[in-house]
């Protein structure tokens, strides 16, 4: 009981600070956004299309989309390192897949659906990391590793809004940034796509990760 309490109440705090740690980047995101005139117009445009039905995005369907239909099923009673880092690296190849695809990045509502989707499948992971901190026969090692998790995907998250807020503010219209250990994934939103502007973004990915330039792939919506 002593150790669910305390699991519990460690997993409250690291949720609490990756919270924090979120809305602290989400005001400075908004700071740097209002440098870009035509952001918010676009934006709410964006979701007025999404409501009014001619674009619906279903977040479950977007989600099982990005799992090509296969479930998440974390079994809580896991017992190596390696079982956790499993976990992690199918929801990013999920998400670097779907992020990628050629037909998904034709649509119109492409920036916010697949934005929407990454963070909401990134939080089912957490979910289920809590899960494992939280059960009683979780072993110390396995509930450190859960928790250490948990905190570096609020902190990748946290870099990746905060890079797009970092690319907006240079005059793109919209950006969406997927980042693994090693490498990275920048999609903007260009008429064209100059090697000038390619350096511009990988100076601001590169200024804020410590990933190597040759592993960091810039691309345009089509």
């Amino acid at each position: 009981m002593i150790i669910k309490k305390k699991a519990l109440l460690i997993t409250s705090l690291v949720l609490v600070l990756v919270m924090v740690g979120y809305i602290h980047h989400q005001l400075t995101k908004q700071s740097l956004l209002d440098t870009s005139n035509d952001y918010e117009k676009h934006e709410e445009g964006l979701l007025a299309e999404m409501n009014d039905g001619e674009n619906d995005i279903n977040s479950e369907t977007t989600l099982k989309e990005l799992e090509e239909g296969e479930e998440l099923n974390i079994d809580v009673n896991i017992e190596k390192d390696k079982d956790i880092d499993d976990l992690s690296t199918k929801v990013n190849d999920s998400i670097e897949t779907s992020i990628t695809k050629q037909e998904n990045i034709e649509k119109n509502n492409y920036f916010i659906e697949y934005r929407l989707s990454r963070d909401k499948l990134r939080a089912e992971l957490s979910e289920k990391l809590t899960s494992i901190i939280e059960n009683d026969k979780t072993s110390k090692e396995i509930r450190t590793k859960a928790q250490e998790e948990i905190i570096r995907i609020g902190n990748v998250s946290e870099t990746e809004l905060y890079i797009e807020g970092l690319i907006k503010a240079k005059g793109f219209e919209d950006a969406l940034v997927f980042l693994k250990e090693n490498s990275g994934k920048v999609i903007v939103s260009v008429d064209e796509l100059t090697e000038q502007d390619v350096m511009k973004i990988l100076e601001i990915v590169k200024g804020e990760t410590s990933i190597e330039a040759s592993n960091i792939t810039i691309m345009k919506k089509l």
